[in-house]
């Protein structure tokens, strides 16, 4: 198998067809059947079946679809990586969903004086993150573990190579708009919020519940919205009587003061980290980044 064959069935995935993918690929219709054939021959599988109505994935096809989104996405970061200047400075960071690893990435973007440089965050699902430190793919992961989760998290962590340090600790707040029939009320109870439609993140097929993002201990809400991005997540809170629970820091300037988070009464809390590889030495920039987000801790706590 080859990262070519990969890209071939992908982009007839894509198309669900031989020959739209053909035209897009630059080669011969025939070369790319006989491509597939033999991919196919090697793995004893069948990716697509052939009907005059087009191409359709088999059960396993999509299986080997989604393994080779991931080699090829991993073989693009490589090339990319490892082909610009050895000048070029870098810093790629995973991190769950929070408004304030944004506010801080955008301070480290303002106080870099390099020329050349190549910066990325990536807002994922938990176990991504983790799995995107683990494999180097990321030079830093920022992640909020439960309290009552931070044992089992811990083990988990260091059987992946990787450390987990504390910057942080916050107790639960509930998220809600302003102008949310609960929004004046100094403090909330899942009593309170019987009825009300909860969202959270969508941990995909890792949905246990030490990876999930919300301290929500206890919660069996009647009405549940799993959403996957920031953005929409603050478009359903902005616009209906929806609510999530989450850290309580949001920096204002970024919803304008629309969201309101109240406090939960709770013995539980978040711990706020970053994970680093153990065998790997820290970078300045993820050291300088480390620094940012200290400073943030200080601020906030204060």
């Amino acid at each position: 198998m080859t990262i070519q064959q990969c890209i071939y069935a992908i982009e007839i995935a894509k198309t669900g067809s031989f020959s739209r993918a053909a035209k897009q690929l630059f080669i011969a219709q025939s070369s790319l059947s006989s491509s597939i054939k033999s991919l196919e021959s090697e793995l004893n599988i069948t990716i697509f079946e052939r009907s005059k109505n087009g191409v359709f994935l088999t059960g396993e096809g999509a299986e080997f679809i989604r393994y080779a989104e991931q080699i090829v996405e991993q073989n693009e970061f490589i090339l990319n990586r490892y082909s610009t200047p050895a000048d070029r400075k870098k810093l790629y960071v995973s991190t769950q969903h929070y408004d304030f690893v944004a506010d801080v990435f955008c301070r480290l973007l303002r106080e870099t004086s390099e020329e050349n440089f190549d910066f990325s965050i990536r807002e994922i699902q938990t176990y991504e993150v983790i799995h995107e430190v683990e494999t180097a793919y990321s030079d830093i992961g920022i992640i909020a573990i439960k309290d009552s989760d931070f044992d089992i998290m811990s083990r988990y962590l260091s059987k992946k190579g990787l450390n987990f340090t504390q910057f942080l600790k916050v107790p639960p707040h509930v998220f809600i708009r302003r102008g949310h029939p609960l929004s004046e009320k100094d403090t909330l109870t899942y009593e309170a919020l019987r009825g009300f439609p909860y969202v959270s993140y969508e941990q995909g097929s890792h949905n246990t519940s030490f990876f999930t993002e919300e301290l929500a201990d206890g919660l069996t809400p009647e009405k549940h919205v799993k959403i996957s991005d920031r953005a929409t997540l603050m478009n359903v809170l902005l616009t209906t009587d929806c609510y999530t629970v989450g850290t309580g820091i949001i920096p204002s300037a970024l919803n304008d003061g629309k969201i309101v988070c109240i406090p939960m009464p709770s013995d539980s809390f978040y711990r706020i980290g970053y994970i680093l590889r153990n065998d790997r030495n820290t970078s300045p920039l993820t050291k300088k980044l480390i620094n940012l987000l200290c400073d943030f801790s200080a601020q906030y706590s204060k």
